[in-house]
């Protein structure tokens, strides 16, 4: 393949958006149809259509703890307010309990309906009469009915009940029983029903969970700004007032049951309280009982006082020990002394004895001792006075002795009572610490049940001040109002999708045509599946199914075979001297024109004083004699190939359509035989002998497919048409020729495209069907087959709609 092939075959693969814009133009008609029904339609339905209406407000959500009354103090956390969250209060909008109430406020479960022609309009404020459900309210408030009235003076005319038909007349304020449900009609004063008389209304009790759950999901609650406070709140529907009551109560309610919430929060912040008072009472009562008891058990008056009397205690039991066990040291030192001095001198004194009588004795003695020294110098040891005062200082020795001895004893007792002493007042002060905990302890226990007991006393008058001075947490930026353009449906783009879908619906079924449209239409079409195949000419639609060119004739059709004339003889070998050129005519199914072709070019090459004989070779399914007005089974090329007898020349009809150049030998009767008929030979001499008399020999052949007539011609001829019907041929086929040119099956083979610039033309009648790939069956009117007359499917009449050519660019 060479790279012009190559260059070809992308040039014609690339998309051509000029020539894809025009070929879906060539049906602008249908577009234009569709978009005014499209428009024209929603036209009707806009006009016919409640408009919804948005209705909105606007609020702020005010934080509580702004709100609040508290006295200074720095109390306990328990009580603080949190900050208000936005996600919680759009829940409670949302909440069932809300919207309960505001359906049972504004009694939205009974809805009130003008019937009209083509809509019930939605009546709200002005509705001239009133229905009353009676019963018990928990019985009746999930039960859903209907019924359609006629109002008048005296009364409504019931016409249905629940959809089914009903006739009665029901007086005024009477009470009348639908499902168990008594209800009543009651005219509204004021509203002036008179004008309402004889209109038919709608009446519709729905249950309250259904519309409190489809308020629920009509409502929008948005916070537009994160750090704002402001909640949008907005709703839906064709009843403008109607909205804006319910967007109104919904604030109402929302307000309430805030206040009632805080309120409510106060009034048992109070009761709380109060009763919290009365356990505090008793909780101080038996602490201050234990702290008594406590004292009293342990001999405590002021912890302080006691512990520095008890320390007091301490010191003077242990000097007591202390000056105690120092006598004891001191009589014994005295008493050790005394019992050493045998010489019976004198004893120390002042030693720190605390006694009076050992002093006492002491001293008597000491002066007795100077008295016998004194003595003993003057008149000696056996001086008799000297000798009693010796006894004397033994005796007193003794007495001494006896008395330091008692004292001791004395001594012994007071120490130990002074240790007895000095160990209670040591545990008493080991003590101190332990009661001084337990005080603390029960003391600290009081004193938070005092502060506890005021704080709750300041909680109390808070709550107090709150429950008297509660406000409300939310401030109404706008109240309800309703958008004056409805938010469905928008007008403007309803109009602009009618244009839309009316430029869409026909280009889906322009575009599913294509898609199932598998007809040659154009030359690139069979270019872009027989690459580097010559297309010599394409000839227009004729609307007349007889229609032959002729001498000096200037229509498009004679032109269109003048091009195909002149392009053809570049096509044609050089002639040989004094011997004609043949040209075969080819197709490959039944109505691609083929004979007329065949019959025009010769038509073509006879105004130019060529010598021309045309043959018609389809011997199956001839149609050469229709242009001739002449009967088909007149002599023909049939009797020549089957009887040897027969002179070719006899069977020639000379001079035809007053042409002196044109001689035509038609195809005879139908045999049943071609096939062989055109393998005996004879068609060989036929041509060869008519070379040496015509310019040109012109074979309008059959059909090639599963036929081989055409095959045992193409072998003698010069060059092979082949004619192609636009908007008719299949695709499919166009590969099927190519193989034939490709195995030199038809020589030197061009093409031909017919019926140019219309999706059906000529309505040759030949009874060729395809079948699923190449499986063709070949139908001929003699035996072979039955021909094909009958009317198309309407699935062909439906695809052919859009089978018609596209120009090429």
């Amino acid at each position: 393949m060479d790279n012009s092939h190559i260059d070809s075959q992308d040039k014609t693969s690339n998309f051509n958006i000029i020539e894809e814009f025009f070929k879906y133009f060539r049906y602008w008609y249908y577009f234009l149809i569709s978009v005014l029904v499209c428009f024209f339609a929603t036209k009707y339905y806009l006009n016919h259509t409640i408009p919804v209406y948005e209705s909105q407000t606007s609020v702020k959500i005010i934080d509580d703890s702004k709100n609040s009354f508290s006295l200074p103090s720095s109390g306990l956390a328990l009580f603080n307010r949190t900050k208000v969250n936005l996600d919680n209060q759009v829940e409670v909008l949302r909440s069932y309990r809300l919207l309960e109430q505001v359906t049972k406020s504004l009694n939205l479960t009974t809805q009130y309906y003008r019937v009209g022609y083509f809509n019930n309009i939605e009546l709200w404020k002005n509705r001239p009469f009133n229905v009353e459900w009676m019963g018990s309210l928990v019985d009746n408030e999930n039960k859903a009915l209907s019924l359609e009235i006629e109002l008048h003076k005296d009364g409504c005319k019931v016409l249905e009940i629940n959809g089914g038909d009903a006739n009665e007349f029901l007086p005024y304020n009477t009470i009348r029983t639908i499902k168990g449900v008594p209800f009543k009609i009651s005219l509204q004063v004021g509203a002036n029903p008179h004008k309402f008389f004889g209109n038919q209304f709608l009446i519709r009790k729905n249950s309250l969970q259904g519309t409190v759950i489809g308020l629920s999901s009509n409502l929008k609650i948005l916070n537009k700004n994160e750090n704002s406070d402001v909640l949008n709140i907005s709703i839906t529907g064709a009843n403008k007032d109607k909205s804006e009551a319910i967007l109104n109560e919904i604030i109402k309610q929302f307000d309430i049951d805030g206040l009632n919430d805080r309120r409510l929060v106060s009034q048992r912040t109070i009761e709380f309280v109060n009763e919290r008072f009365k356990s505090l009472e008793k909780e101080l009562d038996s602490i201050e009982t234990r702290k008594a008891n406590y004292k009293r058990s342990n001999e405590l008056t002021f912890l302080e006082a006691d512990a520095v009397s008890v320390t007091d205690s301490k010191k003077s039991a242990k000097n007591d020990v202390f000056q105690t066990e120092t006598q004891i040291a001191l009589s014994k030192l005295l008493e050790q002394s005394v019992k050493s001095d045998k010489n019976l001198g004198l004893l120390p004194t002042n030693i720190g004895v605390l006694n009076a009588d050992i002093n006492t004795q002491i001293y008597n003695f000491n002066a007795v001792v100077l008295e016998r020294d004194r003595l003993l110098v003057s008149a000696g040891e056996n001086n008799p006075k000297a000798k009693i005062m010796k006894s004397k200082l033994v005796d007193m020795q003794l007495n001494i002795l006896q008395t330091i001895k008692d004292y001791q004893e004395e001594l012994e007792v007071s120490l130990a009572k002074n240790n007895v002493v000095k160990n209670t007042t040591m545990r008493k002060f080991s003590e101190i610490p332990f009661d001084e905990k337990v005080l603390n302890g029960i003391e600290r226990n009081k004193n938070i049940k005092e502060a506890l007991y005021i704080l709750l006393l300041q909680k109390r008058e808070e709550a107090a001040v709150n429950l008297a001075i509660t406000s409300s947490s939310i401030k109404v930026i706008d109240y309800a109002l309703t958008n004056s353009v409805p938010a469905s449906p928008k007008r403007g783009t309803y109009v602009m999708a009618s244009i839309i879908v009316g430029l869409l619906l026909p280009f889906l079924v322009i575009y599913i045509g294509f898609l199932l449209d598998d007809k040659v239409h154009n030359a690139e079409d069979i270019s872009k599946m027989a690459r580097g195949k010559i297309i010599l000419s394409e000839i227009p639609h004729i609307d007349d199914i007889d229609k032959l060119t002729t001498f000096n004739d200037r229509s498009i059709l004679g032109e269109s075979f003048r091009i195909l004339r002149t392009n053809l003889t570049y096509v044609l070998p050089l002639k040989v001297e004094k011997q004609g050129q043949t040209i075969l005519v080819a197709s490959t199914i039944k109505g691609e024109g083929k004979t007329f072709t065949a019959i025009n070019l010769s038509i073509s090459f006879a105004i130019m004083n060529k010598k021309v004989l045309l043959i018609g070779a389809d011997l199956r399914n001839p149609q050469l004699h229709q242009y001739l007005s002449t009967n088909k089974d007149e002599l023909g090329l049939q009797d020549y190939l089957h009887d040897p007898t027969v002179d070719w020349h006899t069977i020639i009809k000379k001079n035809q359509l007053d042409n002196p150049n044109l001689d035509i030998i038609l195809s005879g009767r139908i045999p049943p035989n071609p096939a062989e008929l055109l393998s005996n030979g004879r068609k060989e001499q036929l041509i060869n002998e008519a070379k040496k008399e015509y310019d040109l020999i012109i074979i309008d052949s059959a059909p090639t497919l599963l036929v081989t007539d055409t095959l045992l011609i193409s072998q003698y001829v010069d060059a092979t048409l082949y004619v192609v019907r636009a908007d008719f041929t299949p695709k499919k086929l166009i590969p099927f020729t190519v193989n034939l040119s490709d195995r030199e099956k038809l020589k030197n083979m061009t093409y031909v495209i017919n019926n140019v610039g219309l999706n059906y033309g000529y309505g040759y009648k030949y009874g060729y069907s395809y079948k699923y790939k190449y499986n063709y069956a070949y139908g001929y009117g003699y035996g072979y087959g039955a021909d094909m007359h009958g009317k198309k499917s309407i699935v062909k009449q439906f695809k052919s709609i859009f089978q018609k050519k596209s120009k090429e660019a």
